[in-house]
């Protein structure tokens, strides 16, 4: 309050009034009203209401400084350093702009920033047999190569089982080759892992194909360029082999792509493996307590192939479900193939329930045939991006189908990439489809952007000679290996930052 208003004094005036015309009619105890031309009178607080009070805001939880100066409380050197302290700060800040609202559908980071890919480790087979011996070419190098990652054994790394084996001829006899399991190690400081040999086990002919269980990634499979099929467990007490669990000799030709899928819906514990056959054979295998052929689906050919006289040949295959698979053929052809809807073959005068030849376990699937490529099929992968599952199908020139398969497949195809040359034996793409790998020649790997289109190459320590026709990511997808490039495989590490 100003000085000048301190000398005066509220004082009230006394009360002028008359007395009610019914005083008569109450009662004398009861106090009389008054009445006055005053103004109302302010509180019996005389002087204490001109001190100044402190104002509390309670949106900041501060006090105002007082009005006067006698009660200032502020350091005006303290203020000054916090100022040139927080100014750069703020100044940088507002140079950066608002901060965008992103679309809680769209990513606000680019693939670029995202996926850094690097190459980690080489690791080399060794054949069994020297060059130059009874059934290998002198000279003849390693071409063909298998992979698997097994179960995570430390550092998000799991185990690796490798075969390779040379080119194949009409005449070669198939000289006996090895599985080979690799246990990731960590260095001696604890920040990197390097897969270290750690067993192998002898097959009765070269293996191009092998297949983990992903319900039990202890479990994998292999399939020969003879028609062997074998099973292997990893002990994971003895931590230093694995065992056979099966393995039969089918009459159906080279083994080219295996594929697992569940039994039943209702059983857990029995599992289903399929081993497609180069002649257009896929055997369901159900693997539990025992191993036994459940079916055999003998694919029959499509009216287009048949008017112009080809032959099914298959070349991959993938479960979509526990009823359902995909293979694709050597013309270019998906055909999406039932497993419970079983028909008699053309020509033939069994039922559906005796299957062909009199042999009840053969059978001829209900297909439906998806659009088809220009070339021969060399990849199929089953993708779940957010809650969409995708079926990616690619031939030789690098052409790439998406389908969508969350309810039901369509036969045509909602995405159509086509990549650029050379040619790709296969490829595998990312869980987001924001990337596509594939291996080339020489030892290098293209990174396929599938938004902008954008082709990165990572090159390798030294140049490779091969063509490779492997690569295959782990399932946390920290991890990728190509190959073989005579008997070379490469592992990559994959980061993906969020």
């Amino acid at each position: 309050m100003e000085e000048s208003f301190r000398n005066f004094t509220i004082v009230s005036n006394g009360p002028i009034g008359f007395e009610s015309s019914r005083c008569e009619d109450v009662d004398g105890k009861r106090t009389t009203k008054e009445c006055g031309s005053d103004p109302r009178p302010l509180p019996n607080c005389a002087d204490t209401g001109t001190e100044p009070r402190e104002r509390k805001e309670i949106a900041t939880q501060t006090i105002s400084a007082p009005r006067t100066g006698k009660f200032s409380t502020y350091d005006d050197s303290k203020l000054v350093s916090f100022i040139r302290k927080v100014h750069p700060i703020m100044e940088e800040e507002l140079s950066c702009g608002m901060t965008p609202l992103f679309d809680h559908n769209e990513n606000p980071y680019e693939p670029s920033d995202r996926y850094r890919v690097l190459r980690h480790q080489e690791l080399r087979l060794k054949g069994t047999h020297e060059p130059g011996g009874d059934h290998v070419l002198s000279g003849k190098p390693y071409t063909a190569g298998a992979a698997a990652w097994l179960s995570i054994v430390t550092r998000d790394a799991p185990l690796l089982a490798l075969a390779c084996s040379p080119a194949h001829e009409a005449w070669c006899d198939h000289f006996a080759s090895v599985v080979t399991v690799f246990r990731p190690a960590r260095d001696r400081y604890g920040t990197s892992v390097q897969w270290v040999e750690l067993c192998s086990n002898p097959v009765k002919s070269c293996i191009e194909s092998l297949e983990t269980n992903p319900f039990n990634r202890d479990m994998f499979a292999g399939g020969t360029v003879a028609g062997d099929v074998y099973l292997w467990h990893f002990e994971l007490e003895r931590k230093s082999s694995f065992t056979e669990l099966h393995s039969e000799t089918t009459d159906c030709g080279k083994v080219v792509d295996m594929a697992w899928t569940r039994f039943n819906v209702m059983s857990k514990a029995d599992h289903a493996l399929l081993s497609a056959h180069s002649d257009g054979t896929v055997i369901l295998w159900r693997v539990g307590k025992s191993v036994t052929k459940d079916k055999i689906f003998k694919l029959a050919a499509t009216p287009a192939s048949v008017g112009q006289g080809k032959a099914i040949i298959l070349t991959r295959i993938l479960a979509t479900s526990n009823s359902e698979f995909v293979v694709g053929c050597a013309d270019g052809s998906l055909l999406l193939c039932s497993t419970t809807q079983l028909l008699p073959l053309a020509g033939s005068n069994a039922t559906a329930g005796q299957g062909y030849g009199g042999k009840s376990n053969h059978f001829s699937p209900a297909t439906v045939e998806l659009k088809g490529h220009s070339f021969a099929v060399t990849s199929l992968q089953k993708i779940v991006n957010r809650r969409q599952e995708l079926l990616i199908s690619c031939d030789l020139t690098g052409e790439v189908f998406f389908h969508d398969i969350t309810d039901t497949i369509n036969s045509t195809p909602t995405l159509i990439v086509k990549m650029p040359l050379p040619f790709k034996t296969r490829i595998v793409c990312t869980n987001d489809a924001e990337f596509i790998f594939s291996p080339t020649g020489n030892g290098r790997l293209e990174l396929y952007r599938i938004g902008s289109g954008k082709v990165d190459t990572i090159e390798p320590c030294l140049p490779l000679n091969g063509t490779p026709n492997l690569i295959k990511m782990t399932a946390n997808g920290k991890w990728l290996i190509t190959g073989s490039y005579g008997g070379t495989f490469i592992i990559y590490s994959v980061v993906t930052d969020y």
